[in-house]
């Protein structure tokens, strides 16, 4: 066993004869005492790290005996237990000041994950070569915007930790930080090209980013100081505009030459959102002063249209097809308004739909919640079907643009570590004096309460939040410290902004709890209309046995989802012969293309065919090359579905939804196939020329 305070004990179950002490068993037995055996734990052996911080987390690999600590200060160490007594320091590691939160070893012991929440730091550690295998670091404050790239495979974040960072959207890896930013970055958003991306900072910046050379290239301000809030660039990703919190100015800029080219004056409140038209040349911003206006940014003619609303504006979103404009205000409802003839098209009223969770202090349940429930963030679809919108609440909401219904509602989060997640309301947590969640109790260890990490931003070195002297706490400041009132305060459940991807496959969202990425499960999709009752796992492998391969992969394909891990699908990949795999392809249905790749990428990671997948995979490109290529430069749509299956709400089951995510996978599956296969034959370069000289073995020899 592992303690707290830094020591590890060693004990010994062993058998113990007890006597019976029952006094009626005693006058039963009198001749004879009974006597049963127990078995009982012994402390045979006390070791201590010597660590000046408590131990937070601890792992333990049983086939190598190897045991690894977490500390409060960010050092983890290794020890070695061969036996009964031994206990031999491998290694001591410091990845961070803060305190480690998790530790694992992987399935062989060679590897182990080490996690620090507060900071959200992830480490892959390989303790015999004393090597990174795998380091990410995400934000550690609130993430303010995210954006996808043209192409949908990055993803760009920006945080009030002053940092813009940038992830693969196949892996969810960090690839590259941007911290010039000297302020919380509000938003953030790519250049039509994907080749760079743009954010702005309260610091009084916009800054451009090249992605090519992962370096800064750009910085615009503003005459007179102020603070960004909004961001947008123009479809030909030349002109830069950003609106202010302050000033209530939007500022003007050409990306080439980082000159000022317009400030943009009308607006009597903080300028909280701006969209592009993709169609035409209109700017739409919104503001606080409870009007959306509309703005012609290349001819100068400055301000065309007023939308006027009733409460303030939170934010606005172009459709793709440039023909309607979505704009949320304060009282939860959403306007539709035509671009063209400035005419309102429809309202969604939106507050009863983000119903739902009850905060600290609140006496009615959360369904009956609804009052200062509004949306701060919507986004289109790429088609312009579906329209996201995100606030104050555990729940995003899908609406259909067209019908002005709500489709779907997803879930944040469950973690009641959050306020506002709890539906129900618990009487018993209801006192004369107030809730009892918001009354002080002892005890409480800051450092320790890892669902406050997101809470008690001020107490960076684990210390107070409150100010210097600052002692009095409880009710009216009278009976806690500020500590103890600060561990009272859960963050609340909230979604800042939401994006679709480009491809339509998936969305985006940044949240209280982080970046949530939501993608359509394609591999649960399957089309009742192809099968029937001959359409059997039987039958697949009847028909691979008889030699007819494109049968057989055909009902493999039609049965995925079916049995576990698609184990039918790799069957007949991998058994299927070589010379057979271009007929087994010949007339192949578009529709299952994308899962032929799925499966494809599946059996070149797990499986030991690699010649047999490269042969998958080129009859397939010459089979269906023109197809392929489409998806590959955007050719391919959607499904015309608008909400299907439970895990389906994108597209319908036509297989032709863009490729272009099973390609990246597939492709990056061969390369560290390819990567592996060069570092073995690079290692064993000598044995490989030994076997290849080697004589043939005999006949009689055998």
């Amino acid at each position: 066993t592992v303690s707290k305070d830094g020591g590890l004990f060693e004990w010994v179950l062993e058998d113990v004869e007890d006597e019976d002490e029952s006094e009626k068993e005693s006058k039963k037995r009198k001749k004879t005492a009974q006597k049963t055996k127990t078995k009982r734990w012994r402390l045979v052996g006390k070791h201590f790290f010597h660590q000046p911080a408590k131990l937070t987390c601890a792992a333990y690999h049983s086939r190598s005996d190897m045991l690894v600590c977490g500390f409060g200060h960010g050092v983890f160490t290794m020890h070695r237990l061969g036996g009964p007594g031994s206990f031999e320091l491998v290694q001591t590691l410091s990845i961070s000041q803060e305190k480690i939160s998790a530790v694992s070893f992987d399935e062989t012991g060679d590897w182990i994950a080490v996690g620090c929440a507060r900071l959200g730091q992830l480490v892959v550690w390989e303790w015999q070569s004393e090597a990174y295998v795998y380091k990410q670091q995400g934000h550690y404050f609130d993430v303010n915007a995210c954006a996808y790239a043209p192409d949908g495979s990055m993803l760009a974040t920006a945080s009030d930790d002053h940092k813009v960072k940038v992830w693969s959207a196949q892996t969810g890896s960090c690839f590259v930080t941007f911290s010039e930013h000297k302020a919380p970055v509000s938003a953030v958003c790519f250049l039509p090209s994907g080749h760079a991306l743009v954010s702005a900072s309260l610091d009084g910046t916009v800054r451009a980013f090249d992605l090519m050379r992962y370096r800064n290239f750009r910085v615009l301000t503003s005459p007179d100081p102020c603070q960004f809030v909004s961001l947008a660039v123009d479809p030909t990703g030349e002109v830069v505009c950003a609106g202010s919190v302050d000033t209530f100015q939007i500022f003007i800029w050409s990306l080439k030459t980082g000159r000022l080219l317009d400030i943009l004056a009308g607006h009597q409140g903080p300028v909280t959102s701006l969209a592009f038209s993709p169609e035409s040349t209109v700017l739409v911003s919104g503001s606080w002063d409870k009007t959306v206006r509309m703005w012609d940014v290349y001819e100068g003619r400055g301000q065309t249209d007023v939308l006027p609303h009733a409460h303030d504006v939170l934010c606005v979103a172009f459709r793709p097809d440039g023909k309607q404009i979505a704009s949320a205000t304060l009282d939860g409802q959403v306007f539709l308004w035509d671009p063209n003839d400035a005419k309102l098209e429809g309202t969604i009223e939106g507050r009863r739909d983000m119903a739902g969770g009850k905060v600290i202090g609140d006496l009615r349940s959360g369904s009956n919640i609804a009052a200062g429930r509004n949306f701060k963030t919507l986004a289109y679809s790429a088609d312009g079907a579906l329209l996201l919108a995100g606030g104050d609440a555990k729940v995003v909401c899908m609406y259909d643009v067209k019908g002005q219904a709500l489709l779907k509602k997803f879930a944040l989060t469950k973690s009641k570590a959050f306020d506002g997640v709890i539906e129900r309301l618990d009487s018993n947590k209801v006192t004369d004096a107030g809730p009892l969640d918001l009354l002080p109790s002892g005890g409480s260890d800051s450092e320790d309460d890892e669902g406050l990490r997101r809470g008690d931003r001020g107490k960076r070195d684990g210390t107070n939040g409150g100010m210097p002297g600052a002692g009095g706490g409880g009710v009216f400041g009278v009976g806690a410290s500020a500590g103890e009132k600060a561990n009272k305060k859960r963050p609340k459940i909230r979604c800042k902004h939401v994006s679709f991807a480009p491809t339509g496959n998936g969305w985006c969202a940044s949240t209280s709890e982080g970046v949530m990425v939501f993608n359509r499960d394609v591999g649960c999709q399957f089309d009742p209309t192809d099968l029937g009752e001959d359409v059997t796992p039987r039958a697949a492998r009847l028909a691979l046995k008889e030699g007819d391969a494109r049968r057989a992969l055909l009902m493999s394909l039609r049965l995925r989802g079916a049995e576990t891990d698609d184990a039918l699908v790799a069957e007949v990949l991998d058994s299927t012969p070589i010379d057979a795999v271009s007929g087994a392809l010949r007339e192949f249905p578009v529709s299952l293309v994308q899962a032929l790749l799925e499966a494809i990428t599946s059996r070149v990671q797990k499986g030991p065919h690699a010649q047999l997948m490269l042969r998958w995979t080129r009859e397939l490109c010459v089979a269906h090359g023109r197809v392929i290529h489409a998806a590959a430069h955007g050719g391919m749509s959607v499904g015309s579905s608008l909400v299907g299956a439970e895990g389906d709400v994108f597209g319908g089951s036509s297989g032709a939804a863009n490729l272009l995510p099973a390609l990246r996978r597939l492709s990056k599956a061969f390369a560290a196939l390819h990567d592996d296969l060069a570092a073995t034959a690079e290692t064993s370069v000598f044995l490989l020329d030994y076997v290849c000289a080697a004589p043939p073995v005999a006949e009689a020899a055998r």
